[in-house]
């Protein structure tokens, strides 16, 4: 009986360990995530508020469009009223189109589904270029 319930402590000890280190990893992406200073930088624009090398600091979420509503308001015309959103998830920054009429471009590409963000890719909405920076 006492060789049982060793064998069950020891086995929620292995569990308690595994779920212990799963939670702690996790942690670490989180905290370099928030460690590091994830940024769009305005590449090219036509747009009257915006300038090359302006710099926009993401958090959690930075939603794009012509609405004033949005974090990122682009008065451009190509741009849609909500055109797209950048959301951090899983310890990454994710991008994505929100059925924009002329689409959401990272690195030349029309968006098709969310894609996740690397360092330097170039996001174009509209007649603006933004450069994700990290």
């Amino acid at each position: 009986m006492l060789n049982f319930i060793l064998i069950i402590l020891h086995g929620l000890l292995i569990i308690f360990l595994y779920l212990f280190i799963v939670k702690m990893v996790l942690f670490q992406i989180n905290h370099q995530v928030k460690q590091k200073n994830y940024r769009l930088v305005v590449v090219t624009t036509s747009e009257a508020e915006l300038e090359k090398g302006m710099i926009f600091n993401l958090n959690k979420k930075l939603s794009l469009g012509r609405e004033a509503s949005n974090d990122l308001a682009i008065n451009d015309p190509y741009v849609s009223l909500k055109h797209a959103l950048i959301v951090q998830k899983k310890g990454r920054y994710w991008i994505l189109d929100q059925g924009s009429l002329n689409g959401t471009y990272l690195n030349k590409k029309r968006l098709k589904k969310p894609a996740v963000l690397k360092v330097n890719d170039l996001i174009k909405i509209g007649n603006t270029v933004f450069q994700f920076k990290g």
